[in-house]
């Protein structure tokens, strides 16, 4: 076992001993600011190595060194203001290594940092069961009890099927359990957020074909940081599994698999399906490796290189007998919380994807900040509206899951409460900015890569294109070639049908009609 040599940036820190440092040491000032960086470079995370050198070999050392290495580590994380919990400990070239995780702890009031989670496969998986079972800490009847906590309109809980986005939030505490379970008294939104370390935002999507618009919508107007993909044991790897697998592909979203039901599952089905999984994973053009998660060691290979190395965890669990849930709790509290995509510019941008009349408050927005911050009472600009223009309008106030907040930053999707603004004129796709002038435009011009279409694209074809919350029909008017099949790229010029839209370069597109798709990236706007 060889580690990467030691970088001076990013959140894991190498150290052969910390059994030579004394508690009355200076130096104990100097390791606990280093901790600080670390932590700072890992959003609120980081990972210590015990027993290993800076260049990344396992030396190892004494049971003795290593309980006053990990005495001295906790009295480090006390000054910084963080807890270690160990993960695992091996065996190096000359004693013991320990991995350990550090977390940071939260100052009062402040909001914890959230991981949003798309999860995404085939109707009847048991996406909404398994969120209800980490949710409430209770094992689901067979019957979908646990489904029904979560759902958000009748006829979801009647069909059984999820036609909405639906959003689940819950807290690990700094200890790494859940807040959600408690006992005596279920936390409110304040109290959840209050006592969180971080929390996981699981954004429940539409499995149906026929909700797949849905679909879309939430993996590219929600911004998510990861998926779930859910795959029923008994069912097998189906046509929607592998059409859900190709827009987190496309969209390059690190994702991992749930596998459901396997109590159920005969045990020659439940082994077809990994292998099948297996092989679609192997694929070109997905290129992954698949890890079946047996122990901590697989969790902790699998947090380590989920982000920018392509390997993709696969968790074999069941609601109803709770059979593997206890390493997906552990995964879940060690997810990494990679930075939020395309936040470059640090202009205020949130693009809006629902609007709500609320009694007492008026018209009210929710979205994704994808880039800047924002304070209560402060001013954006809302538009485009049909005629491209942008209007100047007044935030009255601020709410993150449900909890007022004064302020927003990138990365938190939040709702906003827009006095004097008419229901009728906002509209999903509108963004709020705090400059008027990067304005709107019916044109643009994307590189694009046919992933299906039965015949041949050429000008006048007309498709939906999806982008951030915009959902509007698009006419192709110019094709770099002459027509376009399955597999085909090339630079295409589309135009919007009915109104222009706020879009920028270097944002990804999907374009779907029918059982068409494609992806694109935006490479100019006209």
């Amino acid at each position: 076992m060889q580690f990467e040599p030691e970088n001076d940036y990013g959140n894991v820190e190498y150290k052969i001993t910390l059994s030579h440092i004394t508690s009355k040491s200076e130096r104990l000032q100097e390791l606990a600011s280093q901790m600080r960086f670390r932590l700072y470079e890992g959003r609120g995370e980081a990972y210590y190595y015990i027993g290993v050198t800076d260049e990344g070999a396992p030396e190892g050392i004494s049971e003795i060194e290593m309980k006053k290495s990990i005495q001295m580590l906790n009295e480090i994380s006390d000054i910084a203001g963080a807890k270690v919990s160990i993960l695992r400990k091996t065996m190096g070239n000359n004693g013991q290594i320990a991995e350990c995780f550090v977390i940071k702890n939260k100052n009062p009031n402040e909001i914890p940092p959230d991981i949003r989670i798309a999860t995404v496969g085939n109707v009847d998986a048991g996406k909404s069961t398994i969120i209800g079972v980490l949710e409430n800490g209770e094992l689901d009847d067979g019957r979908g009890a646990a489904r029904s906590r979560v759902v958000r309109y009748l006829h979801e809980l009647e069909s059984g099927r999820t036609s909405s986005i639906n959003t689940t939030v819950i807290g690990f505490g700094i200890d790494g359990e859940i807040i959600n379970h408690d006992k005596v008294k279920s936390p409110t939104d304040f109290e959840l957020l209050e006592r969180s370390i971080k929390t996981i935002s699981f954004v429940d999507l539409a499995g149906h074909e026929k909700y797949l618009k849905t679909t879309i919508k939430g993996l590219t107007g929600l911004n998510p940081q990861y998926a779930l993909l859910t795959v029923s044991a008994n069912q097998g790897v189906l046509q929607m599994t592998k059409e859900h697998l190709g827009l987190v592909i496309a969209l390059k979203i690190p994702f991992f698999i749930l596998l459901t039901k396997v109590d159920i599952a005969p045990d020659n089905i439940r082994k077809r399906t990994i292998t099948d999984l297996k092989k679609l994973l192997k694929i070109p053009g997905v290129s992954k490796v698949p890890i079946i998660v047996k122990n901590m060691d697989d969790i902790v290979i699998s947090v380590k290189n989920i982000v920018n190395k392509a390997i993709v965890p696969i968790f074999r669990v069941s609601a109803v007998k709770g059979d593997g849930l206890d390493l997906f709790r552990t995964f879940l509290k060690l997810l990494p919380m990679h930075p939020p995509r395309d936040t470059k510019d640090q202009g205020f941008r949130a693009y809006i994807d629902d609007i709500f009349v609320v009694q007492g408050v008026g018209t009210v927005v929710s979205g994704m900040v994808y880039s800047g911050k924002l304070k209560a009472n402060d001013s954006v600009y809302l538009g485009p509206y049909d005629t491209g223009k942008f209007e100047k309008v007044r935030i009255k106030s601020i709410q993150y899951k449900r909890v007022n907040t004064e302020e927003v930053k990138a990365g938190t999707h939040a709702t906003f409460a827009l006095p004097g603004i008419k229901r009728s004129d906002v509209r999903k796709g509108m963004v709020m900015l705090d400059s008027s002038s990067t304005g709107a435009s019916k044109r643009f011009r994307a590189e694009i890569y046919v992933l299906y279409h039965s015949t041949t694209i050429k000008i006048g074809y007309t498709p939906v294109i999806h982008c951030k919350s915009i959902a509007q029909s698009a006419k192709i008017i110019k094709i770099d070639t002459t027509h376009l099949r399955t597999g085909d790229r090339a630079i295409v010029e589309f135009e919007f049908a009915y109104r222009p839209e706020h879009i920028r370069k270097g944002q990804r597109v999907i374009f779907r009609e029918g059982r068409t798709k494609g992806i694109g990236i935006i490479t100019e706007v006209l």
